[in-house]
């Protein structure tokens, strides 16, 4: 057997080097700690002049109201789980405005849990009491804030109009906007709102003059850009769109709605294997992405493959119940495809749907700003939405109920069948019992 040869041992100088270090350390100990602490602050240092940087950024971008910039400094400033008063009322207001509110509401717990109340926070419960529609409770302390100036008026304007609005109070939103820009007619924030309103109130070229007016006013706007594009798209003014699409696209490279909106734009000023292309990519991205999915149905249908259109379409329309367009195009593929029964059932689930926006658009303009204080009319609203399957949105509108009348029993016999379908029995039996309550004859 060939025997296997010992490892070589080090040379007594390479020993020497080796063991050189403890040695050292041995002699200097003093000078050692030093130096490890000297790397340790380096190192912390670094940390924290790199959560310094991604905080002041977020509170720039949040001033400016670029919730989607601000995000992502926020994002990095959490990654590093240091307890901050700041960084927690950034990322509440921030999920606030943009319609996280259970987000927003956990954040302030924490801050809560971990610094106690003060001002700040005192002020972010009120912004988003305000702007969940609880108008009642949050006008006063808000308006009076309002009257005393400075940074927190701005706030609180703000969230009355996002408030108000989420109400469809339009009058009284109206009156705090014309305040607000008779103050600042150039702030970017109230040109927003007021954008949002009028496209609210469904007047598209005010809105779209608003949201211009605020890309005019602060180019990386991402949020007011995006909106313009979409009135123009509807309106069908590809060619502006596609001005602005070129900014979103390099400000939003991986944004999914800039990815079609670019493939609509593109259809419209006939460039339609563009279109198919960022269609394709955009669902490489994002496979089930529904109006990708709609879209790639749409050019199937053109190609006539009805098997694949029906496909796409039939999944765009599971992930998003409430798509009207895709429904009606869905109907239409169904039809050609010789499936007369199931074209059917989908062309009356489209004219449900288009009567129910009708009935509600009629709601909203006439009975809903004539009796704002009348449950009976988001009631009714509620309902048309729980019957399209939109349960979020009926929720919305039973609470707006319940919030003209607490004792409104229509409403609570719903919410208890509801939540029970819903596998929340607590919630249910609160409702049943409210409602029997409120049935009861008062003495």
């Amino acid at each position: 057997m060939t025997a296997v040869p010992e490892p070589a041992r080090p040379s007594g100088r390479v020993l020497s080097r080796l063991t050189a270090p403890l040695r050292f350390a041995r002699r200097r100990p003093l000078l050692l700690a030093g130096g490890v602490f000297a790397v340790v602050a380096l190192t912390a240092g670094g940390t924290w002049g790199w959560f310094e940087y991604h905080l002041r950024a977020a509170r720039r971008e949040v001033e400016r109201g670029h919730n989607g910039t601000a995000r992502r400094h926020l994002d990095a400033c959490h990654s590093l789980a240091v307890p901050h008063r700041e960084l927690l009322i950034l990322s509440a207001r921030v999920a606030r405005r943009t319609g996280a509110w259970d987000d927003a509401e956990a954040a302030l717990n924490r801050h809560t849990e971990r610094f106690g109340e003060d001002d700040s926070l005192v002020l972010e419960r009120l912004l988003l009491r305000a702007t969940r529609g609880d108008i009642e409770a949050a006008a006063v302390p808000l308006l009076a804030r309002v009257v005393a100036g400075g940074a927190e008026a701005r706030l609180a304007r703000e969230a009355l109009v996002a408030g108000l609005v989420y109400r469809f109070r339009w009058a009284e939103a109206d009156a705090v906007l014309a305040g607000w820009l008779a103050a600042d007619a150039d702030d970017p924030i109230a040109v927003l709102l007021r954008g949002k309103l009028e496209e609210q109130r469904q007047n598209p070229e005010a809105a779209a003059r608003a949201y211009r007016r605020v890309v005019e006013l602060d180019p990386e706007h991402d949020e007011a850009r995006l909106r313009l594009t979409t009135l123009l798209l509807t309106n069908r003014f590809g060619a502006e769109a596609l001005a602005h699409l070129e900014v979103l696209r390099g400000r939003l490279p991986d944004h999914p709605e800039v990815g079609v909106q670019w493939a609509r734009a593109l259809a419209l000023e006939g460039r339609t294997a563009e279109s198919r292309a960022a269609i394709a990519a955009c669902l490489a991205a994002h496979p089930d992405y529904p109006p990708a999915l709609a879209e790639r149905g749409g050019f199937a249908l053109l190609d006539g493959d009805e098997a694949a259109a029906a496909r796409d379409l039939e999944r765009a329309v599971e992930l998003s119940p409430g798509d009207l367009a895709a429904r009606a195009q869905l109907a239409l593929v169904l039809a050609r495809a010789g499936r007369r029964e199931d074209a059917a059932r989908r062309q009356a689930e489209v004219d449900q749907m288009r009567a129910d926006g009708e009935r509600v658009t009629a709601l909203i303009e006439g009975p809903l700003q004539a009796r704002p204080d009348d449950p009976a009319v988001p009631h009714e609203i509620a309902q048309i939405a729980l019957r399209a399957g939109q349960v979020g949105e009926a929720l919305r509108w039973f609470e707006a109920a319940l919030r003209a009348d607490p004792d409104h029993a229509p409403t609570h016999r719903v919410l208890a069948a509801l939540h029970h379908e819903l596998g929340n029995p607590a919630l249910s039996a609160r409702h049943r019992a409210l409602a029997q309550r409120a049935a009861r004859p008062k003495s």
